[in-house]
């Protein structure tokens, strides 16, 4: 299976079945942190959950999605979701464990995904969706040249209760 190096001993590879223990860990031992931003980590009870959310992942071929490694440890996931065949438009997502923050792992993924959806994919737009108030989120893509293109009012429902405004960041071939 193929790797994609980013830099250091970080690099992307394409996600896979046996994935799934170490993904179920993650947010299990860092619901806090996840499950600010993240609403499906107060659901993801069992680990048996995330194998059959692995499995549709794995399923849906459209929207291919990635583990970000760190050597062989699993530091987060990063995918396509949501393709839209008409207009040529994908969003990426994302999320990365507490431990990787701030080194700019995720910023070189979301590069090499671009390049993927524009090289490879025939994508002639990324979108990234980012709670307002998830300012390290937001600035992935501002820093990579994306644009504001819209704000979703309530665009998701956290799982305090409350919902998020979402920033729609777009990148146009």
């Amino acid at each position: 299976m193929k790797t994609t190096p980013l830099f250091g001993d970080f690099r992307l590879r394409p996600l896979r079945a046996d994935d799934a223990p170490s993904i179920f860990t993650a947010i299990d031992t860092q619901r806090t942190y996840l499950g600010r931003w993240l609403p499906f980590v107060a659901s993801t009870l069992r680990a048996e959950q995330t194998r059959e959310v692995v499995a549709r992942m794995l399923s849906d071929t459209a929207n291919p999605v990635y583990t970000l490694r760190a050597g062989e440890d699993f530091a987060g996931l990063i995918g396509f979701k949501s393709a839209n065949p008409a207009t040529r438009t994908i969003e990426i997502g994302y999320w990365l464990r507490e431990e990787y923050q701030g080194r700019g792992v995720m910023t070189a993924a979301v590069q090499a995904l671009c390049d993927i959806a524009f090289s490879q994919m025939e994508m002639e737009n990324v979108e990234i969706k980012c709670a307002t108030g998830n300012l390290p989120s937001n600035r992935i893509p501002q820093r990579l040249g994306f644009r504001l293109d819209r704000v979703e009012l309530r665009g998701e429902l956290l799982s305090d209760g409350e919902f998020a405004d979402l920033n729609v960041y777009r990148l146009a071939r």
